[in-house]
């Protein structure tokens, strides 16, 4: 079972992503475009699993979420993965990731013993398209910098994934939700 533990972002971010998402489109570049009710914030991509594993893995990631206050994460425009001049992911940027990064270190810990390596570099993002090639690409770049993204969602839980692929792209599955403790307390 192809499994990832991520962040699901509310309705109003997911539509408010796919609206930039349509009007980026138009520049078309040829890209992979992810789905609105696919967007999500992937804290650790896990990889193929024997099912007889999910329940260590839920107890996990429910000891994680217990000693994680919820917090809100800030959308702070559109950025290009690895660079800007050879750009194969375009994603949405969170601009002060601490907490995010704290979380992310928290699991890469707690799921060692299980035997996940930790992440090499965790930078936390919303992806939005697969870049292909690189034809329409200056447009697309020129359209994602003229996109004023600013937008503020509460992180108040963390999932874990089950990913299927079909020829139409990818579902994925809430195979579990985990609460962050409120603040306070």
């Amino acid at each position: 079972m192809r499994t990832f533990i991520a962040i699901e972002l509310p309705t109003d971010i997911k539509q408010h992503l796919g609206d930039i998402t349509r009007q980026l489109r138009r520049s078309d570049v040829h890209a992979g475009w992810v789905k609105p009710d696919n967007l999500h914030l992937t804290l650790k991509f896990l990889r193929d699993i024997d099912d007889s594993l999910l329940p260590q893995l839920a107890e996990q990631i429910d000891q994680c979420a217990k000693q994680q206050t919820a917090f809100h994460a800030d959308l702070n425009g559109l950025g290009f993965f690895p660079s800007q001049k050879r750009p194969r992911i375009l994603y949405a940027a969170i601009q002060e990731p601490l907490p995010l990064m704290r979380l992310a270190q928290q699991l890469d810990q707690l799921l060692a013993p299980l035997g996940f390596a930790p992440e090499q570099r965790f930078h936390p993002h919303i992806t939005l398209a697969r870049i292909k090639n690189r034809k329409n690409l200056e447009k697309l770049q020129q359209m994602a910098n003229d996109i004023a993204l600013r937008q503020t969602f509460a992180v108040t839980a963390i999932s874990l994934f089950n990913s299927t692929l079909y020829s139409d792209g990818a579902r994925y599955r809430a195979l579990q939700r985990s609460l962050l403790r409120e603040p306070g307390l």
